[in-house]
C-alpha cells in the first residue's frame, strides 16, 4: 500500500484487479455482514453475483467522508482550535490557520481517498458484464450492483470537483478536476473544462439513475436511488439549475419527513435514521471515525471546539439542535482547554468518537429546494420551506416574511450554516457564494489577529497536492495563488 504522501490517480489503479474487503465494514445489517473474507481476487470477484457484491461492498469499505468534513470545517467560521491542539499532538494545524502548503495531508487525503475509491469503482465496472446471472433476479442485481458504483463514482467525482476546482463558482470553462471512468496504468490526466466535466457526472447519474430504478428494495446504508436524487439535488444546486434542484429535492422531501424536535437528539448517538436518506456505516473497528476529526479520545485533547460564532446563531433553549450538536464539559478548563465542545459525533461510552456519517438528510434537501426558489424569485415558496425547517427545530417557532429574495437567500445561507455545522459544507457553501471567510475574534487563537480570508487569496483555494503534480504535468495550472 503507497503512503499518503505518496498517493496520486494512477498509482491507485494498481488495484485494477484487487478488491480490498476492509474487515471495518462488518455492521449489525445484514447486506454489510455478506463480506466473510478479507480479500477478494480480481478472477474470482467476476465469477458470481454474490462475489460481485463483496467487491461492491469493497469499494463503500474505503470511503471516508471525514477527509471531505475535515476540509470543509476546520478552514471556515465554524471552528476554534484547541488549546492543545499544538506541536506533536497537533491535527489540522495549518487548515485552521490558512497555513498550508501542497504537501500537507490534510490537502492530499481528500484527493487520494477520492480517487482510490473511483479506481476501484472502475475496476470493477470494466468487467462487471462478465458476471453470470442465472436468472431475473440475479440480472436485476448486478444492474443495481452497476448502478451504486456509477452514483459512487460520481459521487466522488463531484466531492474532488467542490474541494479542488480552480473556479469554485460554477464557470463553464474553468479547469475542473480529471474525471476517470477507465483502468489506464500510464494515464496522465488534464483538468476538463468544468462544463465537460459537468457533461460526464451528469451521464454517470443518468445511467445510474436508469439502472437503479429497477430496485426492490431500499437502505439508507448504499447508495440508492433516493441517495442518488439527493446527489441530483445538491450538483444542480451547485451548477446554478434551479429548477433541477426544485424538482430533485422535491422527490426527497415527499419521501422521507424531517425529523420530530422529540426525535432529532436519537440522530446523532445513531438510534434513530429519521430523515436520514444516505449514511456511511462506521462500527468499532473502523480505523478512523467522525469523531476523530475534532477530538483526540487517547489523549483527551480537543482538536477543535465549536466556534462561538456560530454557538451564538441558535436559540439553545428551544433550539434542538444547539444541545444535539455543542456539549459542555467544565472540567476541561483544569485541564487547559476550551469547555465547549462538538457533540455531533461524540458517540456512545465504550465508543467513543463513533458515530455513522450522515451524508445525505432531509433538511439539506428543504435547504436546497428553499434556495433554488429564491434565486427563482419565487419569494413564498423559498419562505415556507424555511420556515418549515425550522419550525421542525425550534419549539415554540413563530414564522417569518422576507422583504426581498436577497434578504431570504441570506438566511438561507445562515441557516445551512446552522443545519449542517460540521457536516463538510461550510467551506464550499461560501466558496460557491464567493464569500469571505470571517472569524469572531473571540474565535481567534493567542497570537493571531487575522480573521477574514477573502476569494483573492490562494488558501482560500485548496491547492492540487503535491504529490500530483510531482507525476503529472498535464495536471496544470494549479488553483488560483498555487
Amino acid at each position: 500500500m503507497y503512503t499518503m504522501n505518496n498517493i496520486i490517480i494512477k498509482k491507485w489503479f494498481v488495484f485494477s484487479f484487487l478488491i480490498i474487503l476492509v474487515s471495518g465494514m462488518q455492521s449489525c445489517t445484514k447486506q454489510l455482514e455478506k463480506t466473510p473474507v478479507d480479500q477478494v481476487d480480481g478472477q474470482s470477484v467476476f465469477s458470481s453475483v454474490q462475489t460481485l457484491e463483496q467487491g461492491v461492498l469493497g469499494v463503500y469499505a474505503d470511503w471516508q467522508e471525514e477527509y471531505i468534513m475535515q476540509l470543509g470545517s476546520v478552514p471556515t467560521d465554524e471552528c476554534r482550535i484547541g488549546l492543545k491542539n499544538a506541536g506533536v499532538n497537533s491535527s489540522a494545524q495549518s487548515l485552521f490557520r490558512w497555513t498550508f502548503s501542497l504537501g500537507d495531508k490534510e490537502i492530499a487525503s481528500p484527493w487520494a481517498t477520492a480517487y482510490q475509491i473511483i479506481g476501484r469503482a472502475n475496476s470493477i465496472l470494466g468487467h462487471i458484464g462478465t458476471v453470470p446471472v442465472k436468472n431475473v433476479s440475479e440480472e436485476t442485481k448486478r444492474n443495481q450492483l452497476k448502478g451504486e458504483l456509477l452514483a459512487i463514482r460520481a459521487f466522488q467525482h463531484f466531492d474532488l470537483y467542490r474541494a479542488y476546482a480552480y473556479a469554485p463558482v460554477y464557470t463553464p470553462d474553468a479547469a475542473a478536476v480529471p474525471y476517470i471512468t477507465r483502468t489506464d496504468l500510464d494515464s496522465k490526466p488534464s483538468r476538463p473544462a468544468t462544463a465537460d466535466f459537468f457533461k460526464l457526472l451528469k451521464q454517470d447519474i443518468s445511467d445510474a439513475e436508469t439502472l437503479l430504478a429497477q430496485q426492490t428494495s431500499s437502505t439508507n446504508i448504499r447508495m440508492g436511488l433516493n441517495a442518488l436524487q439527493s446527489l441530483e439535488a445538491r450538483v444542480a444546486l451547485y451548477a446554478g439549475d434551479w429548477q433541477g434542484a426544485i424538482d430533485k429535492s422535491s422527490l426527497l422531501i415527499n419521501k422521507i419527513p424531517l425529523a420530530t424536535p422529540n426525535v432529532f437528539p436519537a440522530i446523532w448517538q445513531d438510534q434513530s435514521d429519521a430523515e436520514v436518506i444516505f449514511k456511511l456505516k462506521r462500527t468499532n473497528r473502523s480505523a478512523f471515525r467522525p469523531g476523530d476529526v475534532w477530538k483526540n479520545v487517547a489523549t483527551g485533547i480537543v482538536y477543535f471546539a465549536p466556534a462561538l460564532k456560530l454557538m451564538r446563531l441558535y436559540d439553545s433553549a428551544n433550539d434542538v439542535r444547539y444541545s444535539s450538536y455543542f456539549a459542555t464539559d467544565s472540567s476541561l478548563i483544569a485541564g487547559g482547554q476550551l469547555p465547549n465542545t462538538i457533540n455531533k459525533y461524540a458517540g456512545q461510552p465504550g465508543a467513543l468518537n463513533l458515530a455513522d456519517v450522515k451524508v445525505f438528510r432531509t433538511a439539506e434537501m428543504y435547504l436546497i429546494r428553499a434556495e433554488a426558489y429564491a434565486r427563482m424569485g419565487r419569494l413564498a415558496d423559498g419562505t415556507n420551506d424555511l420556515n418549515t425547517l425550522r419550525a421542525a427545530r425550534i419549539q415554540g417557532y413563530t414564522s417569518q416574511s422576507f422583504a426581498s429574495n436577497t434578504d431570504l437567500i441570506r438566511a438561507i445561507l445562515t441557516e445551512r450554516y446552522k443545519e449542517l455545522a460540521f457536516e463538510g459544507h461550510r467551506l464550499f457553501d461560501l466558496r460557491r457564494t464567493n464569500s469571505n471567510i470571517e472569524r469572531l475574534a473571540d474565535d481567534l487563537p493567542a497570537g493571531i489577529t487575522k480573521n477574514l480570508l477573502q476569494p483573492s487569496e490562494s488558501v482560500y483555494h485548496t491547492p492540487i497536492p503535491q504529490a500530483e503534480l510531482l507525476v503529472n504535468s498535464n495536471i496544470l495550472p494549479n488553483n488560483p495563488g498555487w
